[in-house]
């Protein structure tokens, strides 16, 4: 099966519907500060922007807070309103299936990431 790549309009429709969600579901709660999403290739990359109000560096330096920044998962394009879902597994350091959902939409797959990571 050919690798399909995302059009400039699939990127900047895809980046707008997921920064509408983040916003209404996970942004300015949960400690999120941003939502991020990078492309390579027929890939999206989601990662989550938070910060802490504590940690080491944060009582090292007197800081309020520390920003970090946590992968989620990895979107395989397959269409505007398609998205292979691989989440991201800390304790193997790589991008991995997940029983729960395989393919999806924008919103389903940033839902799924953030029950797995923000939302506990």
């Amino acid at each position: 099966m050919p690798v399909r790549i995302p059009s400039p309009q699939d990127i900047d429709l895809t980046e707008k519907r997921l920064q509408t969600h983040a916003k209404k579901h996970f942004v300015g709660k949960y400690g999120v500060k941003e939502i991020r999403a990078r492309f390579k290739n027929n890939f999206l990359l989601l990662e989550v922007i938070k910060h802490q109000k504590e940690g080491m560096f944060g009582k090292m330096f007197n800081m309020g807070s520390v920003k970090t920044v946590g992968k989620l998962a990895r979107l395989e394009f397959q269409g505007p309103n398609n998205w292979k879902f691989f989440i991201y597994s800390y304790d193997n350091n790589r991008y991995e299936s997940y029983k729960g959902l395989r393919e999806g939409t924008i919103e389903d797959c940033l839902d799924l990431a953030a029950k797995v990571f923000i939302v506990k």
